[in-house]
This record gives C-alpha cells, sequence and structure tokens, in this order.
C-alpha cells in the first residue's frame, strides 16, 4: 500500500472515530439535557408541593386557633342590654355545653377541610375529646380512633386519641372493648406510651366493669412499680375507694 493511501486511510479512520464520538456525545448531551430537564421539572413541583402545603398548613393552624379560641371563651349567664332585652353577650356562651357544642362544630369543621395536616389531626382530637365531654362516648371513641387510624400510634396525638377512646369506651360503658383496648397498650413493647399511664386507664377500666379484684391487682402494679409518678397517688385513691 502506497504512503498516501495509507494516509487517507488514516485520515478516514479519525474522520469515522470522530464522527462516530460526536454522533455518541450528542446522544449523551441529548440524554443528559433530558435528566436535566427531568430533574428540573421535579423540582419545581416539590417546591410548588411543599409551598402548597405549607400555604394549606398555615390556613390550617389558622382555623384550628379560631376553634380553641372558642374554648376559652368565658361562660356566663345572658343580661339585659341598654334596652332592657336579655340577650347573650357576643363571645360568651350561656353553659359550658353549649361552648363545647360550639367548638365541635368548629373542630369538625377544620378536621374536615384539612384532613391530612397536622392542624387538622388536632382538630379531629379536640372534637372527639369534646363529644366525650358532651356524653356522646360513642362518638368520641371514633372519633379517637379515626386519629389514631390517621396520625399512628406514635404520632402525639395519636399516642394521646388511644388514652381517649379507652375512656370514651368506658363512659359508654363498653368495658370489655375498653379493657382489651386497655391491656393492649398496658402491654405493648413499645414506649409511645408510658407504661404507668397505660396501666393507670385498666385499673379504672376494670374498676367500672366492677371487677375489683383485677383493678386493685392493676392499681398496685402502678404503685409498686411507679412510685414516683403523678399516677401512684391517683392509684392509691383508686384502692381505698374500692
Amino acid at each position: 500500500m502506497k504512503r498516501s493511501e495509507r494516509h487517507r486511510l488514516k485520515e478516514n479512520q479519525l474522520s469515522h472515530a470522530l464522527s462516530e464520538a460526536g454522533s455518541r456525545l450528542a446522544e449523551q448531551q441529548r440524554t443528559y439535557g433530558t435528566v436535566a430537564a427531568i430533574i428540573v421539572v421535579v423540582v419545581l413541583i416539590a417546591g410548588g408541593y411543599w409551598a402548597w402545603h405549607t400555604r394549606k398548613e398555615n390556613r390550617a393552624q389558622v382555623a384550628l386557633s379560631g376553634a380553641l379560641m372558642v374554648v376559652q371563651s368565658p361562660v356566663e349567664a345572658a343580661k339585659p342590654d341598654a334596652s332592657g332585652k336579655v340577650a347573650q353577650s357576643p363571645g360568651t356562651y350561656p353553659t359550658v355545653n353549649a361552648r363545647a357544642e360550639a367548638a365541635l362544630q368548629k373542630f369538625v369543621q377544620v378536621a374536615e377541610e384539612y384532613p391530612r395536616t397536622n392542624a387538622g389531626i388536632a382538630a379531629r382530637y379536640y372534637a372527639a375529646a369534646a363529644l366525650a365531654m358532651l356524653g356522646r362516648s360513642a362518638e368520641a371513641a371514633a372519633r379517637f380512633q379515626e386519629v389514631v387510624d390517621r396520625a399512628g400510634p406514635t404520632n402525639f396525638y395519636g399516642r394521646m386519641a388511644q388514652l381517649g377512646a379507652v375512656e370514651a369506651q368506658v363512659q359508654a360503658k363498653q368495658y370489655d372493648q375498653a379493657i382489651a383496648k386497655a391491656q393492649a397498650l398496658a402491654n405493648a413493647s413499645d414506649d409511645s406510651l408510658p407504661r404507668d399511664a397505660t396501666l393507670m386507664e385498666l385499673g379504672r377500666a376494670y374498676a367500672a366493669a366492677g371487677k375489683k379484684t383485677e383493678a386493685k391487682q392493676t392499681f398496685d402494679k402502678v404503685v409498686a412499680e411507679f412510685p414516683d409518678s403523678a399516677f401512684a397517688e391517683e392509684a392509691k385513691g383508686a384502692l381505698a375507694n374500692l
């Protein structure tokens, strides 16, 4: 092969190699460009979702604050106004129950409008507590269970709702269900709920059900295992009343 032909062959090989490399580079650039575009879109979507979620949580917190203000409103009897007409002063309620009813409506509204927010979970818990205070125990137990289902057993309101559900079931005279739930909480292997608190709930459930022997054994455990607990004194009082 002549030298000139070998030179042209090398040039052709080099040209082909450069062309192939250029094609690969262009393909990689398109791929990387597509990936970069996807990343930008994901970031924008995530940022938009975060901003939307933050705004929604803020609105929920404002609504929850309004509901909590109702709970703190004064309770006072209606008074005569300047014309002598008896009327309820703005921002007050004639009875504790009337105030609780008004707060309940607010809490339910927040819970239903913002179900996935922290404020919505809190509102659902407070609605359950209001129902229990109003003597609507079966509804309260169901609401407390909703809190646990939505928030999880390790969430603050989820933990409190588990205890609230036991108390509501006791109020509703659903003693077997209350005892079973309290036993499960007291025997749980995790530390999501203090054992002295769960034992105290179990003792109350036993006592309400008329099971004095089981109640005594449970209250004795509270006193023996948690002598420095705030529940120890309450357990001693419960033992004295059995």
